[in-house]
């Protein structure tokens, strides 16, 4: 076989993802606040871009001074515009009292400013800066933290610890504890670690039991109970002590003839000892984790305004930019720009600002479009609530409005929205859907909503099974299959029906 080099040519087509459309995707699935946060860092970034702080141009401002997004003819929307007006009504005022605002708050400023000019004398300006100073050290001396789980336990243990090697020791096991107080690691394991016996791990680990929050240190939830209990006197205590020690199977699975032949005693005393063990803390390190609350601002929002629903942009912390129009004039200036450098700098800079206004811009209205065609589909759900809520899928919306599936993905990720029924991401709608008796389909997150109210009416001594939910679901029309309730109840975090049983 003989192999020779050559060269041909051919054409072909193909999508290359130029920068501007990369920005686009970026700036398309952000949430309002990380596209403000990112506006900012761009606007510190690009010297070109500046903040609009008019809402309309100026008569008297030439037409290289207009920002892109002012000299494009916008189509206005009746709908929004009607919306502006209910809402919108008292924003000149605001605006009168906020420049009222900053008026006298810079003369406030400019008074204290001249009154600490006037005490920066070479008698007492020292003093005042020195006693300042000792102001702001107390002040950064005093911010701290809530202590983490083993740093409490530590602080404890090594008040009590009687040597090195207790010291030791107890660090290891402390630090082997889980988030909720458990220890995991087997104590052989610590053991060869340590270089120790088992039982010197084991005298420790008793000492670290005794500390506060009581129950930590446990390796099962049983004896996490237990530590919390052996200690508690009155008969109510010893009897839920001895339902916890000798009959803890029976009691997770709901056997309480057995617990009662064994403790001999009457259901209401076995009723108020399982109510005292359910007021126990399964986790004891659960008060000291730290939680991060993510606080949600929603990107858009659905009002009822004169009977119908209507959608608005919340896009007010979002900075409304233009090209600056000084390094426009600049550019056209040849004098003010002498070297290539410079001008090709500012071109750069400009299409860059102008590509951002762009792609902001459109993402505004592709997600008014995609809000807008959700709700006319979901626009039951705004009445009735969950029960009415319809299946959807992507292809639905994206077949609407004339845009592709994964745009449809992207503006619907970690974007929330504000409805009369309460604040919901815009992936809840999208949900598969149950074929009805009356051919009908039924979204499958409102045959959850069935599902646990049947299990919130369900008698406590006879819980529903899977299958007479199944039934019941059956006689409404729906057609299920068992599986598909025991999956329902597991994504809803309800345990089976032997578990819910109460005595």
């Amino acid at each position: 076989m003989r192999q020779q080099f050559g060269m041909n040519q051919k054409m072909q087509q193909r999508m290359i993802m130029t920068p501007m459309l990369q920005q686009a995707m970026k700036i398309l699935q952000m949430s309002t606040m990380e596209l403000k946060d990112w506006v900012e860092k761009e606007m510190v970034e690009n010297p070109v871009l500046e903040e609009n702080e008019e809402t309309t141009p100026d008569k008297n401002t030439p037409e290289e001074d207009a920002s892109p997004s002012n000299t494009e003819e916008t189509v206005s929307d009746p709908t929004l515009e009607k919306a502006r007006e209910q809402h919108d009504t008292d924003l000149v005022e605001h605006i009168k009292d906020g420049e009222r605002f900053k008026e006298e708050t810079w003369a406030m400023y400019q008074e204290s400013q001249e009154y600490g000019d006037a005490g920066d004398s070479e008698y007492g300006g020292r003093q005042n800066s020195e006693a300042d100073q000792e102001k702001r050290d107390f002040v950064e001396a005093s911010i701290t933290r809530a202590p983490s789980l083993a740093e409490h336990l530590e602080w404890q243990f090594l008040l009590v610890a009687k040597n090195e090697q207790e010291e030791a020791i107890g660090k290891l096991i402390i630090g082997n504890l889980d988030d909720n107080g458990y220890l995991t690691t087997k104590l052989e394991d610590l053991a060869a670690a340590q270089q120790v016996s088992v039982a010197n791990i084991e005298k420790v680990l008793s000492v670290i039991q005794g500390l506060e929050p009581t129950g930590v240190g446990a390796r099962d939830l049983r004896e996490c109970l237990l530590l919390q209990l052996e200690n508690r006197t009155g008969a109510m205590a010893q009897r839920a002590y001895q339902v916890v020690l000798n009959h803890f199977e029976d009691m997770e699975k709901r056997r309480y003839p057995a617990i009662l032949k064994g403790l001999e005693c009457d259901e209401e005393q076995l009723r108020e000892a399982l109510a005292y063990v359910g007021n126990l803390e399964p986790k004891p390190g659960r008060s000291f984790e730290v939680i991060d609350t993510k606080y949600v601002t929603p990107d858009v929002s659905v009002r009822k305004i004169e009977g119908e629903y209507v959608v608005v942009l919340n896009d007010e912390p979002v900075p409304r930019l233009r090209v600056s129009p000084y390094y426009r004039r600049m550019l056209k200036d040849k004098n003010a720009v002498d070297a290539k450098e410079t001008k090709k700098f500012l071109e750069t800079k400009i299409q860059s600002a102008i590509w951002l206004i762009k792609n902001i811009e459109q993402r505004r209205k592709t997600i008014y479009r995609v809000t807008e065609a959700i709700f006319r589909i979901q626009k039951e759900f705004l009445e009735n609530g969950v029960n009415s809520l319809k299946p959807l899928t992507l292809k639905q919306v994206a077949d609407m409005i004339g845009m592709h599936e994964s745009t449809i993905s992207r503006v619907t990720t970690h974007k929330y929205v504000q409805t009369p029924r309460g604040l919901f991401e815009l992936k809840y709608f999208f949900t598969s859907g149950l074929e009805s008796s009356d051919g009908m389909d039924v979204s499958s997150l409102s045959v959850k909503e069935k599902i646990k109210e049947m299990i919130d009416l369900e008698p406590p001594q006879k819980p529903l099974s899977d299958q007479k939910i199944m039934q019941n679901l059956t006689d409404q029309g729906l057609s299920i299959a068992r599986r598909t309730i025991a999956k329902y109840r597991e994504e809803l975090r309800i345990p089976p029906a032997s578990q819910r049983r109460k005595l």
